[in-house]
């Protein structure tokens, strides 16, 4: 039987599905990403300010706009870090549900990192007296350790899912790691010259690589 010249018509006439390449599939995934990027540019701007502090003077800004600007941002990054992991710990149970409560657990701690370092400030002086070098490098070795801690956690979660992802290809993994690459590249080239900018890069980069998975998730790109 021929074709219908008036339904091949009215099927040219239907739009064409609109392709979206980044559609954000998981809104409360996108909201831990955004508290982890605001965390890291925090902690580079404190660390900022401790670069910028000369022998003597104090290493934490006395400001009282910018401290109440901070304060409003990390309530606001825990917010978001909470409500992000309330449908993964309802949705789960038995051993999943544990670890999902300690990976939120481990997601506040990192987000409130800031104002926790303040606290210490205080209670060190630090908005008078400059902090020695060997705690920078100790906080920052603990912060490293702390972050390698919640990774081992999301290694476990995604161990033991039922449903496990397909393996990725090369040249997504090169993707998802690219803020740890960039990291090390510039580590590689500005430290050896004497500069300071790898150190700013250490926060914000480290975190912009722990919210890669919510970002993944966030576009449904895994």
């Amino acid at each position: 039987m021929p074709d219908d010249p008036t339904h091949m018509q009215l099927d040219s006439e239907k739009p064409l599905p609109e392709k979206r390449v980044f559609t954000v599939v998981d809104h409360r995934a996108l909201l831990g990403a955004i508290a982890l990027v605001i965390t890291g540019l925090i902690l580079a701007d404190m660390l900022l300010h401790y670069l910028e502090a000369l022998n003597g003077e104090s290493a934490l800004t006395g400001s009282r706009l910018w401290w109440e600007i901070v304060l409003n941002l990390q309530i606001l990054s825990a917010a978001m870090v909470w409500f992000c992991y309330s449908d993964r710990i309802d949705g789960s149970e038995g051993r999943i549900r544990r670890l999902q409560i300690v990976r939120r657990w481990f997601a506040v701690i990192t987000v409130l990192l800031p104002s926790m370092l303040g606290a210490v400030g205080i209670q060190q002086n630090w908005f008078v007296d400059h902090p020695p070098a060997s705690f920078v490098w100790a906080f920052a070795c603990a912060v490293l350790l702390f972050w390698l801690s919640g990774v081992l956690v999301h290694a476990m979660v995604q161990r033991r899912r039922r449903n496990k992802p397909k393996p990725a290809s090369f040249t997504y993994r090169i993707s998802f790691f690219l803020p740890a690459i960039t990291l090390v590249a510039v580590i590689l080239l500005d430290a050896p010259a004497g500069g300071q900018t790898w150190l700013l890069a250490i926060p914000v980069l480290t975190y912009l690589q722990g919210a890669m998975p919510f970002i993944t998730k966030a576009f449904g790109l895994r």
